[in-house]
This record gives structure tokens, sequence and C-alpha cells, in this order.
């Protein structure tokens, strides 16, 4: 005879606690997991990041010079070597990154170390993300190794954002750590080459698609702006933003695209007769470029029925202003052209109030963060009369995202913001040319 369900179901109040840190998202199968016939943890995770809404980075470490580290020392002793490295590395991460960040650091696939980081969209910072990898570079190739005479490692990393829209899972998985570790690999790997080739390709015949998501005004409900957004190629893996600016200043084509975008959106200004204000992204990084005013002036003679001061160019917070020696050079020509002066994400963290310090911009957008359930928070309510102020200061018009609910316009028309997007009012759409 087996045992009897009540026994059974002791048994597991007792002890399933160890048996629930196998199936489960938990910190002790965050690092280095085995792969189990039944389910695989690193899976496991991954689903459940995505379904609470995050998107994932897949970073891929490689360690250059490999072959003839292993040429020199022997695999065997190679071997050994690299459980010390996986340690080092997972401590090295574990202080750079928070850790509810971190979705897994494993090794399941033949070439390199993957790190998966759980990334929210609204606060991605490619600075950010860069800064801490390249302290986990430095922190790694400091480390001597009595296994390598010691001699240290010179560790280089590259990362993609996880797409599941054509592929399983697993497949996806495998195909990002092998982009990652193309782009860590730069010339040695096929795949830097393949993605490279697919980024000029986008440039080369404009393949892309802008959005556009209205911006109201909080008196009356009106449109008063639109935000345009890009997206890659349809069911292409750089159809995601997030994956297309990423591999675009990877690949350093970051500048061309995005003066594709600008003349995009004068087309689609044109051919849509727009006569509200249009919000338009771009990096510090471009706003850097040396060649940035000449290739703005170049569409101003193509498409010389937009007037430029209809046009907000939005500071995204992707990259610091810090050292950018032509940046303040170039906002200051482009308002002499017309255009206006946004600055995204203010509230996010220290970066977006240093550049409203910098530029005095002639617009600020109050991050999501800021306003969720604002309606319930006291200090997130605290926080947006203290960013107002500083807008009164600039004279910049108040623009605040991420709007979800009528609770959250309720507290948004109390203190008088002048103007909000977000869901709540709709969801980017394509917009059609008139005929």
């Amino acid at each position: 005879m087996g045992r009897s369900w009540d026994h059974i179901q002791n048994f597991y109040r007792k002890k399933g606690s160890h048996l629930v840190k196998f199936v489960l998202p938990s910190k002790y199968l965050r690092y280095y997991p085995p792969i189990y016939n039944l389910r695989n943890p690193i899976e496991e995770r991954v689903k459940y990041t995505l379904k609470k809404g995050f998107h994932i980075a897949v970073i891929s470490f490689y360690f250059h010079s490999l072959d003839q580290i292993i040429t020199k020392v022997g695999r065997r002793k190679f071997i050994r070597c690299r459980e010390i490295v996986k340690e080092r590395l997972q401590k090295t991460v574990k202080q750079i990154f928070p850790e509810d960040q971190i979705v897994c650091l494993h090794d399941q696939y033949s070439d390199g170390i993957s790190l998966l980081i759980r990334v929210d969209e609204h606060a991605y910072s490619t600075t950010d993300l860069a800064e801490k990898l390249t302290l986990v570079k430095e922190a790694m190739e400091q480390r001597r190794y009595r296994l390598l005479d010691n001699k240290n490692l010179m560790l280089e990393y590259g990362y993609v954002f996880l797409q599941r829209d054509r592929y399983s899972l697993s497949e996806s998985m495998l195909r990002a750590h092998l982009q990652a570790m193309a782009m860590a690999e730069k010339q040695d790997k096929l795949q830097y080459h393949q993605l490279l080739f697919a980024m000029n390709q986008i440039v080369a015949f404009k393949q892309i698609t802008l959005l556009a998501q209205p911006i109201i005004d909080v008196s009356n409900g009106g449109i008063k702006a639109w935000e345009l957004l890009t997206r890659g190629p349809k069911q292409s893996q750089m159809e995601n933003p997030l994956q297309l600016f990423s591999i675009a200043k990877q690949t350093n084509t970051l500048f061309d695209l995005e003066m594709i975008i600008l003349e995009k959106a004068f087309q689609l200004i044109y051919q849509c007769q727009m006569k509200e204000a249009v919000f338009i992204n771009f990096t510090p990084t471009t706003l850097n470029e040396v060649e940035l005013l000449e290739e703005v002036q170049a569409l101003m003679r193509k498409y010389p029925e937009i007037n430029p001061r209809n046009i907000a160019i939005e500071i995204t917070e992707q990259d610091s202003t810090d050292g950018l020696l032509q940046f303040e050079d170039n906002i200051t020509s482009l308002r002499n052209l017309g255009f206006q002066i946004a600055v995204d994400d203010t509230g996010a963290g220290y970066a977006s109030l240093h550049t409203i310090s910098r530029i005095m911009p002639d617009i600020i957008k109050i991050d999501r963060s800021v306003i969720k359930d604002i309606d319930t928070s006291l200090v997130k309510e605290k926080m947006l009369q203290g960013l107002l102020m500083i807008a009164n200061e600039t004279g910049s018009v108040v623009v605040a995202e991420g709007i979800e609910k009528q609770e959250e316009v309720h507290i948004l028309s109390k203190h008088k913001v002048d103007l909000a997007q977000g869901y709540f009012y709709a969801k980017p759409k394509l917009l059609h040319p008139i005929t």
C-alpha cells in the first residue's frame, strides 16, 4: 500500500519548501543553475520576469584570446581556473547590479557566460547599463590567476534584448546569447557581420515605421502635440525599439538611424498636414555629432514646408551628457533654427535634472515613475510640486508621461500641469497621409 494522503500532505507541508526552490524564480537558482530534465530553471526565471511585464537584456561575456590561453596553459588547467573565474564574476555582478535586477547568470552554452538582466523599458538607460558592464570588465581584468601563471584575463561583453516573436523561448534565448557573443567578439564572428548588415539595410532602405502618441491638453482634453515613436522592420528582431537602438549603438550606426527618423518625421508631418507640435527623440550621442547641424539644415532645405517651431527635439536619457563637447553648442544652434528643446524622464534620476540645469529646456517631461499611482502617494505628489517649481524657474512647459487612470489626471489638474500623455488617453498608432 502507498502512503496515505494525509501523510503526503504533511510531508510537503514540512519539506516542500526545499522543492519549491527548484521550480520557482528565486535567488537559489540565480547563479549557474543546472539544467534539469523536467524543468529548466533558467527558462522558469525568464518566463516569470517576462510575465511581470519586463524586458530582458542578454549580456554575453567573452574571454579574449581564449584559444591562445588554452594553448599556453592547457585545457585542463584552464577548466579548473574557469570555475574560479565564474565565482569571481558572480561576486562582481552581485556587487554592481541590484539583486532584484539579476534574472540569471549561467554558462549553459559552450561559448562564454551569459548574464540576464531585468529591464524596465521606460526606465532603460544605455549609459547605466554600459557603465555597470564596464565596472564588471575592469574588476575582472584586475584579478590575476595563479593557474594562468599569474596572468589576468581580458574580458569583452556584448548585449541584445530577448525576442520571442518567432521562436520558442529556448530558441530565442540561444539566439540572443549568440548575437550578444557576436557583439562581444566583434570581427571574430559571422553573427556580428550579420547584425551590422541588418542595421546597414535598415539605414540604406530607411526601413523604420513611426507611430504617433497624442499629447493632451490637461485643461480641455484636446490634442496639443504628438510624440513620434520608432519601430524597426515588422516581424524582425529589430522591430522592438530597445533592440534597434542597442544594436545601432554597438554597430556605430546610431547617428545615421536617428537622421533617418528625423527625415521620416518631416515626411509624416508634411503628408498628414499636421498642425500640432511634434516631439522627436534624440540621444545625447547624436546631439553631440559635429555633422548634426549640416544634416538638419539639409533636411530643412529638402522639406521647406516644415516649420521647425512646431518641432520639439526631445533629449532622451539613454546616454549621459557629461563630456560631450559639441552638445551644448548644437542645442544652441538648433534653437537658433527654431526648434524647441525638451528633456525626457525628469524625476527618474540625477541625469535629467543635470541636463535641465545645463540647457534650460523649453519643455520638461516628467517621468512615469513619478506619475504612476500619484493619487495614492503623498511623496510623489510632493515630487511633482518640486518639479513644477523647477519648470516655473526655467520657464518650461510641463508634460506628464505614463498616465493610465482618471485619478492621476485629477492630481495633474489639481496642480495645473500643462500637458499629459499615456495609455489612458491613447496608445501609439499609425497616422495615415491625407490624400
